[in-house]
């Protein structure tokens, strides 16, 4: 936009302990009705013991001008973040997103973004003031991950207030997140065994949703939606074209996780004494429901079911993800290849089965040692998996 005319802006100092350079000077801005308006913006350069002379601050003040006057500079938006917010974000970008994605937004702007910078013009919103508020999240005890998603959320409004012209920059993609620190609870990895007794505390239909997830690698939401039709026995396989959150069906979170999944003997078992139990059921209906037809709620069933055998076993940490985790941990520890294991988990990339979702077992790890030790001093083979001693 065509500046108005060249400005040269004003300075004064302002304090009387620690005095302060102040420049002033004019931008345009576009009002809420969408109209070009004019703003008196006031900013301190510094101090007068930093900067040091007049002549040096204006020459600092003319640096800041050259985008004004160059005509460079786009006019900034005066509305603020939560009229944003809720006038054309919620609007018109909320909906492009699922169900979860949706409530997880919510969730963030209602208790994180919009009490911090609710009044505030879009414009105003900068990398530093960002920064700051990230460094203040995590001081407050909230997880580094947690942090993580909130400059996320925060990213995703900046972008579609940049691409609207409402401001020139996105400043939270400007920002670093802090130091992430080192995790001293590591993610609780499930033994087969451990598996196996886990199973042997659940009732249904906790045990056959833990069998199967254990099994199958499936995502919870993905087997709570698990339709009659898309199950054949007679080719042992299942089709994944859906997934269920809060009551809400959705197509699956990825291209790549609508797959067919491989069923084994075991898991056919399974499958076949759920089909007998509901006596042939319609092929619409689905393979976990309420006596209504509705889909298991996983939140009620976490609560009722798993925790509380969780608990009884001495197993911390774990959730209906923990057994898709262990899933994939099986999948690798049976020699399967990373793009097996990727296909079969459904991850739109291989770095996220690789870096997240494989985990050694531990008695692999101690194998793995003792075969290192063997090709190290020329142990026999049948001193890996007993003592480490050498032959006399």
């Amino acid at each position: 936009m065509a500046r108005r005319r060249f400005q040269y802006g004003s300075l004064f100092r302002r304090g009387t302990r620690r005095k302060v350079w102040v420049a002033r000077w004019w931008e345009e801005v576009i009002n809420p009705d969408g109209t070009i308006g004019r703003r008196r913006r006031a900013e301190v350069l510094g101090t007068v013991t930093e900067i040091g002379s007049r002549s040096r601050a204006m020459d600092i003040l003319s640096r800041r001008l050259v985008p004004i006057n160059c005509g460079i500079r786009r006019a900034q938006s005066t509305r603020c973040f939560a009229d944003f917010i809720a006038h054309d974000w919620l609007p018109a970008m909320l909906p492009t997103f699922k169900y979860a994605t949706q409530k997880h937004y919510r969730f963030m702007l209602d208790v994180h973004l919009v009490p911090t910078f609710g009044k505030s013009p879009l414009g105003e919103i900068t990398r530093e003031w960002v920064q700051s508020f990230l460094a203040v999240k995590l001081q407050a005890g909230l997880s580094w991950k947690t942090v993580k998603l909130i400059r996320q959320a925060l990213g995703r409004v900046l972008s579609s207030a940049e691409d609207w012209g409402y401001i020139d920059h996105n400043a939270a993609l400007k920002t670093k997140l802090p130091r992430r620190p080192i995790d001293n609870n590591p993610k609780a990895i499930l033994t087969p065994s451990q598996i196996t007794q886990l199973r042997n505390f659940l009732r249904e239909p906790a045990h056959s949703i833990a069998t199967l997830l254990a099994l199958t690698g499936l995502r919870i939401g993905e087997l709570l939606a698990l339709r009659w039709k898309r199950v054949d026995l007679n080719a042992r396989t299942l089709r994944i074209a859906e997934t269920v959150y809060d009551g809400h069906f959705d197509t699956p979170k990825t291209q790549r996780s609508a797959r067919v999944i491989p069923l084994g003997s075991e898991t056919c078992n399974v499958l076949v004494t759920l089909r007998r139990a509901q006596s042939h059921p319609d092929p619409d209906e689905l393979v976990f429901r309420t006596a209504t037809g509705e889909p298991l709620n996983r939140h009620n069933l976490l609560r009722r079911h798993l925790r509380p055998a969780c608990q009884k076993l001495g197993l911390n940490g774990i959730g209906w993800h923990s057994l898709r985790h262990a899933h994939a941990t099986f999948l690798d520890a049976a020699g399967a290849p990373l793009g097996t294991v990727q296909a079969l988990l459904g991850h739109a990339s291989s770095e996220t089965t690789r870096e997240i979702y494989l985990h050694a077992i531990p008695d692999d790890q101690r194998k793995a040692v003792a075969n290192v030790e063997a090709l190290v001093f020329g142990l026999k083979r049948t001193q890996v998996a007993g003592t480490s001693q050498s032959e006399a």
